[in-house]
């Protein structure tokens, strides 16, 4: 799992194997999990601690979990919350996706289906791929993509950003890492704005 982006994560349920295994699943999978079995421990470390994505059981004991997901929210407002269902309650799921939670899961939990519904939760936040293989060959298309758009040939960009054909070549395919002064060359190649590469990627 190296050099994949890591995520932090809060787990938030009363059953302690729970969030034992769920802590498990995410940390193979490189995110950086917290799990909690007290809400208000929780929330405090989230003041302290900005979290990206939370996973929060609807049902626990002394516990507003609608009230819970706003305090989370208050914490951080792009945090993706997702709220783990044992025993569906409509009007408790409906409150909860009410006061902020974006999804909901059925318990018992399944790895895939969990891995699957996160990782669709990230596309949200911007995240599309995790490892920096990935991410070169998501970029390395968009390039291409606007540079077909722009009906400029590489010949011509590579020439324009000061780079040789075969670097711009290599990153189109994703072979290569760039840098962000490499980027915005290239963009200015294209006459567009570097922001321009990485609205769809």
């Amino acid at each position: 799992m190296k050099n994949r982006i890591r995520i932090t994560t809060l787990v938030i349920d009363d059953d302690p194997a729970v969030c034992a295994q769920v802590q498990a699943w995410l940390s193979a999978e490189a995110f950086e999990v917290q799990a909690f079995t007290d809400p208000i421990a929780a929330v405090r470390h989230a003041a302290e601690n900005p979290c990206e994505l939370a996973l929060v059981d609807l049902r626990m004991p002394d516990t507003d979990t609608p009230r819970l997901v706003r305090k989370l929210l208050e914490q951080s407002s792009a945090m993706r919350v997702v709220v783990m269902v044992a025993f569906p309650d409509a009007d408790s799921v409906r409150r909860a996706l009410a006061a902020g939670a974006r999804d909901t899961i059925r318990k018992p939990l399944n790895r895939v289906e969990l891995l699957a519904l996160l990782e669709r939760e990230l596309e949200f936040l911007g995240v599309t791929g995790r490892t920096e293989k990935h991410f070169n060959r998501r970029l390395g298309v968009r390039l291409r993509e606007l540079r077909r758009a722009a009906n400029r040939t590489q010949h011509e960009v590579a020439r324009c950003a000061g780079i040789t054909p075969a670097q711009l070549s290599q990153i189109e395919l994703g072979k290569t890492a760039t840098t962000t002064w490499t980027l915005a060359r290239i963009c200015g190649a294209m006459k567009l704005p570097l922001h321009t590469v990485f609205d769809r990627l």
